[in-house]
Formats: C-alpha cells, structure tokens, sequence
C-alpha cells in the first residue's frame, strides 16, 4: 500500500512536471470598426478584443502597446532610435506631421479599466482588470480610439493622400513562458504579437481603394474590388470588410490612385491562393509583379511549408522611403524602385516573411535573426536558383565590379570582423547599431542558415525546416525552440553551428588558406584579398606656389579589410622647382574589440619657400619625419558615435634657410646667397573626446607642444547646433590657449619663438611649424596675390588677416570664439545662381594677455565679422570680413596699395573633411 501511495504520487508529481513544461500561449481575437477622415489625416475606431489566457497564471493585468503615441512628440524610444541612425527628420517635423492615439476608454467585460501609463515610454500602458482572469478564462476589453495619422516616417502614417495604416490600433503585449514582452515602437526592430482572428470593417472615401490583410468578405475578386462596395446613407463612401484568422497583426492601404492587377496561383497541395498587386502607372515593374509574387509563394511552398492563407497581396509605396519593403500578414508594401532582379528579389523577401515573420512569430525585436537571416536565406537561393547569382552590388558599372569581390557580402563582414567593430548574430534589435543591423541580422545570418544546410545536407536540411515550419506554424518558437527541433529531425548533435549565433567574428569554416601572393592592381583592388597582398599603383599630382605643378607615381598597400601593416609611398617631380619630391607613410594597427591602436612613422619634403634671383632661383625646401602613436577607445555600446584618443607625435623638421655671407675672390670680395639647413623638433600630445552624433556633434581636444625653449597648450571645443532643418545651424568654436617658456624670456627667446606664439587671427603659413595643413603658397607675404591670403584653422582662428603679429600675438594666454551660422536660402543673394552655394555668417571674439596691459592699443576685446562661402562642402572656405574692431580696421587703412578690400578676403582648405571618418560618417570606422 506504501509502496502504491509513494507510486501514485511519484506519477502525480510527474504528471505536473510535464504539464507545467507543456507549451502555451494567449489567444487575442480583434474585431475594429475604423473610418479615415481624409481631411485631417486621422481615424476613428472601435475596437473590441477577446483576450483567453491560456497560460497557467492568473493575470491581473495586461500590457498594452499604443504604438501611434512613438510619434507624439521628441521624446520617445522611437524618436531617440532615428537620432542614433543619423536621421533629424522627425526630431524637427512640424507638429501637424507627427501622431498620437487618444480617445480611450478601456472596459473589461463592460466595467472600466485603471490605464497605467509606462514611466518610460509614453506608447506602451498598463491596464489593470477589474478581476483576474484565470487559467483558460476570457475577458471582452472594448474601447473607442482615434489615430492622427502621423507623416510616414518609418512605416504607417500618410504622404500626401496615400495611407500605410500600420501599428495603429491598440494591441496587447504578448505574455508567454518568459513573461510580458511590452515593448516602444522603434524604426529597427520589429514587432512581437498574439495570434488570432481579425475582423476589420474600413469605412473611407468613395474614391479610395483599399488592401488589406485578410480576404475581402464581399468577394475576393478584382470585380469585388473595383466595383463601388457597400455604401453608407450618404452614398460619398464605402466600407471594406476583412477579415483574416491565425495572424497576429493587421495591416491596411488606401490610394485614390492604386490600379489593381489580380490572378491566381495554384500550390501543389491543390490550394488556391488569390494575388492582387496595387500600383500606381509610375513603376512599369509592377506589369511583372504578379509574376513574382506567384513565384515567391511557390518557391517558399516547396522548400518551407505551404502558404497557410487563401490570399496574398503586394502594395506600392513611396520609393523615398529607403526600406525597400514592409511585411504584414498577407499584405506587403514594396518602396523600391529597382527594376529585373532586385525587384523580383525584394518582392520574394516581402512575401516570404509571411512564413517567418507572420507564421513562425518569433520575438524579433530580441532575436531579429529568426526572421530576417532565416527569410533572406531562402531568398537568395531562390537569386541563385533563378538568376545565377544574388548580390546588393549588382548595379555597380561593370569596370569597377572588377575590382570588388565576387561575394560582396563576405567582404562587408570581414571589413567589420577585421576591426572587431562587427556583432554577434544572437544580438536583439535595440543593439546592433545601423550598419551591423543589415549585415549581421540578415546576411551573416543568412549565411549561418548556410552553413547548417551545408552540416546536414540539402536534402536532410530542407526536411528539418519542413518539420520545424508543421512544429511550430502559428506559435512563437525561441531560438532554442528552433535547435532542439533541428538536433532531433536530424538526428545529429549541432552544438557546434548553434554555438556561432553568440560568437562575433567571421564565421569559421576551417578552409585551407594558401600563403598570400604579391600582386600589382592599379588604383586599388578588393577582389580576392584573401589570396593577394595587392601593391597598388597610382598617378601622382600635387601643386604649390613654389614647385608649381608636380606629377608623378604612388605605390600603397591600402585594402579592405584593412591589413595592420599598411603603407603609402610616391615621388613626384616638381616642374617649377626641377626637385624630385617624395611622401610616405608606414603603420601598423592592432585591432581590438572597444579600442584601436596605431604606430605609425611618416615622411614628406617639399618646396616651402623661394627666394627670386635672375638666374637661378633658390629653392627652400622641408624635409619632415613624423614617428606616431595613437590610441583609440570606442564605448561598449555599439550603437553609440562617441570615442576617446590620445595621439603622440614627434615632428622632426629639416628646414632650408637662407645663407648670406661675403667669400674672397682674386677680384675682391663678393656677395653669395646660399641655403643651410637647420634642424628642429616638436614633441605634441593630444587628448580628444569627440561624438560626431547627428543631433548637437561635439568634440574637446587638449593638445600640448613641445619645443627648444617653449611649451604650448590649446583646449579648443566644437559644438553644432542643429536648426531645425536637420542640415543647418550653428557652429561654436572655443579655444583657449597658454604658452610657456622653459628657458629665460628674453627679447631674443620671443623672436626665435615668433612662429610658436599664440595667434588671434587664423596661422598663415609660416606659422604652421608642423608643417600639418596644406598651404598653396605657405611663405607668400601680404601683397603677392590670392595665395598669401589662406589661414588655417587655429588658435583664435579670425578671419581677417594681419602680416603685423603685434595685433593680436600672444606669448602668454589667448581666448576666443568662433561662431558661424547658415543663412537661410531666401535670403541667400548666390541662391539666383544655376549652382547651389550655400553663405554663412561668421562672427569671432576673443582676447589675450597684451589686450589687458594699459599700454595696449587693440582694446581688451578683438572682433570680427562677414560672410563665409562654403565650396566643396566645406573643403574650400572663403571669408569676407565686413565688421573688425578697431585694431584690424587701423591696419587696413595703413595699406597703401589698391583694392585693400580684396586684400582682407581669406581662405581656408579644411584637409581635415577628407578623412574617412568624416567622409563616410555612419559607418563605425
């Protein structure tokens, strides 16, 4: 008896074991009367759900999503997200452009609900039920709502009249054995939803058509479609009923201008399956797009699972809006405007994601790969099987496509996986910055799909996913889900392939890899880097006032990915100075995950000076060698464009000066004008933080150098303040700047540290003593033509020039702010030119030591002020002062010469926006 007591309840024990293990989830039945007032952009709905827990617990509550709120105001998830992606557009929208969701009044089974509102995000709320609901309970929520239709900027609102009625209506969380998953609306990261059945009535102007997820309950028919519909009393409207079971979202299209095309496709079990396309007469490839979306629902048929639904449908979208295309349960919209095969490719993606996004309903904002990377799996063989290949670099002209890899995706991961700034596939949406979103989400993760076919085999491969797709069809598989189904319908131990989801890094293949061969390239090359160290030739070309023009050759090993040792080097021969001129640069990084570190050593000479005899003219050159070190830190948070540097260099610096001595000759002594070299160092270090976010960019920098006699130190800040057009504003620049002498500060110290000295107007050349900007003409005095009139941005960084450096010259301590702000295009007088050119305003103040002597005759305080006209996207900059203070406008008029006006305009070339980093600002270099 004992023994059957102990028994019994051994089995109950069990019994519970299991059932507590038994797989469960909620069942959310939504039924919406909506109708859209095209006036205001906005709707007015009632909403009724039927909520059944089916799981275990008793709820006391439910999260709901009101994801219209994300685009209410600048303070959401959503809002903050595009920021981060390097978008202003809906920060600085207007308020009639934005939306929200309001007119709520939530009832549980007819008594009202306490709405909690999230502390966090004003787009998700707690509502409190009146009673729990228990296990295999239901409760009825109803509650009227009404949606201003925000401007779409992500991926439902309106443009113009045409609406993509998406993530509008309220919608609970889902719970599962995990527990609640609420959520914010975001751009990148998608969605997470309770199965159903969706009964939808659509009231809209008469002149609308509108698709829909679901099946048309007055006839699924292109008749049904284009005939009036069930009007109201008024007659000046229609009313389309969907109506759709098993989805877990709803989504719906309306356009005065959508002409519809519908056919049928038959599936091998017999099943028929309606195709409508909505387009407009702008896109001919919509006379194809039938044809593709049949094939997208064979191909994912054969090789998944049959298409569950009776009806499939594809919209035209906005081709502006850069997503290519937006899935909804058997709806999809397409933005692209490809044509041929990346048409037929995007449409296949779209209607495959009916099996994994809308089927197989993962969590994809925490595991975006099971839709994505599974989805663009199947897509690209469906390219292979059908076209021979699939790419994003097909429409490079084919002269260039010679130099890029076969396998551009591979490449694009390797660039990422070199300088360890890639991210493992198992990483939730919110984490992965832009650029390793597409690359890693979906093709790293499509090529891991790869790499489990090629484990298992084609065949043994395409049975496993069949039986995961009948195992899991209307239910909400993890990624453990997922493995445990491939391990036992394969029967094989894939530890090892699923251990890769969490890894980053290029994923191992455990190929042979051959030693890598040397061989030439011109220009450059990326194709097939694996197998060549490429030595890269190129012509050579550069211009001073001295050498005047020179021509010549480069020899660099510059690839991607990048190698650590990396190398430029040329010579070029200078026609105005008959010099041969060399450049080189040697360096090798070590890459690491959150830092990079750089020593490098570099080396340049060129003409930097002239003195004009008869015959011939002496040249002075400059021979320069600068060994580095430089430091790199990145923050933890992929997302985030913030970084930290400390860079270390040493200028070494042979400079040819003149020589001016008298030799005896048997005719008597005579005058000889020779050069000598002389030889001088600096030692620098700077401290940066810079974040070159889109919204108020900034940068700090604290740089000191180093000298024979003398130490210089600049704190110099950037800050951008973004108008609200998202493109301009106004840049603030302060710098802040001391000098010390390390020997006795005597007049002869002070004249040998001349060029060092602190300067309140922009350095001219010879005051660039590291020899670090490009200057045209770096030694041309005042008066000898345009090229003696370039400044380089520095120390106080006026705009107007001055030869007497008495004038705002500082051996001691120097303050200043630069301010430059964009003119409005309207009142832009260079706006009535064919060419665009921007113009903006410059104001700089500032003061230094002098300026506070009582002896001082420049006032305590300097300015200036004019126009600044930006060529080249800032390359080029050219200043016009029209308002300087006293001290400046004394020294004009002390000119004598004509045309004193032109003779205030200065230059700038800002070398600095042709670093990569600025070129190419969101990608994470």
């Amino acid at each position: 008896m004992n023994k059957l007591f102990l028994f019994l309840c051994c089995f109950v024990l069990a019994s519970t074991a299991f059932a507590q293990q038994k797989y469960w989830q909620q069942e959310v039945n939504v039924t919406i009367s909506v109708s859209l007032n095209d006036q205001d952009h906005s709707l007015d709905a009632f909403e009724t759900i039927e909520y059944i827990n089916r799981s275990p617990d008793t709820l006391h509550f439910i999260w709901f999503h009101l994801w219209p709120n994300a685009y209410k105001n600048d303070r959401t998830a959503f809002n903050d997200q595009l920021l981060k992606m390097g978008r202003t557009d809906f920060y600085f929208s207007k308020p009639e452009a934005r939306g929200y969701i309001n007119k709520l009044d939530f009832k549980a089974d007819g008594q009202t609900i306490r709405m909690e509102e999230d502390a966090a995000h004003i787009d998700i709320v707690k509502l409190w039920l009146p009673k729990p609901l228990l296990p295999r309970a239901k409760t009825i929520i109803t509650s009227p709502f009404h949606v201003k239709l925000p401007y779409n900027f992500s991926r439902g609102g309106h443009i113009g009249n045409d609406y993509q009625v998406t993530q509008w209506f309220p919608k609970p969380a889902v719970y599962d054995r995990k527990g609640w998953h609420p959520m914010p609306y975001l751009d990148q990261g998608e969605f997470y939803s309770e199965f159903g059945t969706y009964d939808v009535e659509i009231t809209a102007p008469a002149a609308y058509v509108v698709g829909a997820t679901g099946i048309l309950q007055d006839g699924n028919t292109l008749s049904a479609i284009k005939k009036n519909g069930k009007h109201n009393i008024e007659g000046a409207k229609k009313t389309w009923h969907f109506k759709q079971d098993r989805v877990h979202d709803f989504a719906w299209f309306a356009s005065k201008d959508f002409i519809v095309d519908h056919d049928t496709t038959m599936l091998a079990s017999g099943k028929v399956v309606d195709v409508f396309t909505y387009h407009k007469n702008n896109h001919k490839g919509y006379k194809q797009a039938v044809k593709y979306t049949k094939a997208g629902l064979h191909h994912y048929s054969i090789h998944v699972g049959e298409y569950p639904y009776l009806v499939a449908s594809v919209v035209q979208g906005d081709e502006n809006q850069a997503s290519g295309g937006m899935e909804y349960p058997t709806i999809t919209l397409i933005t692209t405007s490809d044509s041929g095969q990346n048409f037929d490719a995007t449409i296949v993606h779209e209607i495959g994601h009916n099996w994994f996004y809308g089927v197989l309903a993962s969590n994809e904002r925490q595991h975006p790969w099971m839709d994505e990377g599974m989805n663009t799996f199947y897509q690209k063989r469906y390219e292979l099987q059908k076209y021979g290949t699939y790419g994003f670099l097909q429409a490079v002209p084919a002269n260039l496509r010679k130099k890029l890899p076969d396998d551009e995706e591979k490449w694009l991961l390797n660039i990422m996986a070199k300088i360890h700034k890639d991210q493992p596939i198992e990483t939730p949406s919110t984490k992965f910055n832009h650029v390793n979103y597409g690359l890693v989400a979906y093709y790293k993760a499509s090529r891991w799909m790869k790499k489990l076919e090629d484990e298992l085999g084609t065949a043994l491969f395409d049975s496993c996913m069949r039986q995961y797709y009948r195992e899991w069809s209307f239910r909400h598989p993890y990624p453990e889900d997922f493995k445990w189904s491939m391990e036992k319908n394969s029967g094989k131990d894939l530890n090892h392939i699923f251990i890769e989801l969490h890894n980053s890094g290029s994923l191992s293949y455990h190929d042979h890899l051959e030693k890598k061969k040397l061989k030439p390239s011109f220009l450059f090359n990326f194709k097939d880097t694996e197998k060549y160290n490429y030595l890269n030739i190129a012509p050579a070309i550069g211009f001073n006032a001295y050498d005047k023009m020179m021509l010549g050759a480069l020899v660099h090993n510059y690839t991607l990915p990048p190698t650590n040792f990396q190398f430029i080097a040329g010579a070029m021969y200078a026609t105005g100075s008959s010099a041969l001129n060399g450049f080189g640069r040697a360096g090798y990084t070590k890459y690491a995950r959150g830092y990079k570190l750089e020593g490098a050593v570099s080396y340049i000479n060129f003409t930097q000076n002239q003195f004009p005899q008869d015959d011939p003219s002496i040249h002075l050159g400059m021979r320069r060698i600068v060994p580095s070190l430089e430091l790199t830190k990145y923050d933890k948070d992929a997302t985030s464009t913030r970084r930290y540097s400390a860079h270390w260099q040493t200028f070494l610096i042979k400079e040819d000066q003149l020589d001016f001595r008298t030799e005896q000759t048997p005719a008597g002594p005579i005058d000889v004008i020779d050069k000598k070299s002389n030889d001088r160092y600096v030692n620098r270090l700077s401290l940066s933080i810079s974040d070159n976010r889109i919204l108020y960019p900034y940068s700090f920098t604290l740089s000191t150098d180093q000298g024979e006699g003398f130490v210089r130190t600049g704190l110099t800040g950037k800050y951008f303040f973004n108008y609200a057009d998202g493109k301009s504003g106004i840049s603030a620049r302060l710098f802040a700047g001391k000098f010390f002498y390390t020997v006795p500060r005597t007049f002869l110290t002070r004249f040998q540290n001349d060029r060092y000295a602190l300067n309140m107007t922009g350095p001219v050349g010879r005051e660039d003593y590291t020899y670090s900007n490009y200057y045209i003409g770096r030694n041309k005095f005042e008066g000898t033509g345009w090229m003696s009139q370039q400044i380089m941005e520095r120390d106080g960084f006026f705009k107007i020039r001055t030869q007497q450096r008495e004038i705002g010259s500082s051996d001691d301590w120097l303050m200043a702010l630069n301010i430059v702000t964009d003119l409005p295009g309207k009142y832009n007088p260079l706006s009535v030119l064919p060419i665009k050119i921007p113009l903006k305003i410059f104001v700089d103040i500032g003061t230094y030591a002098d300026a506070w002597q009582e002896e001082s005759s420049t006032g305590r305080f300097m300015y200036d002020a004019g126009l600044q006209v930006p060529l080249f996207n800032s390359l080029v900059n050219i200043y016009i002062p029209i308002l300087y203070s006293s001290a400046f406008r004394d020294y004009v008029q002390s000119i004598t010469a004509e045309k004193k006006f032109a003779r205030t305009i200065s230059f700038n070339i800002d070398i600095d926006k042709l670093q990569v980093k600025n070129l190419v600002k969101n990608f994470p270099l």
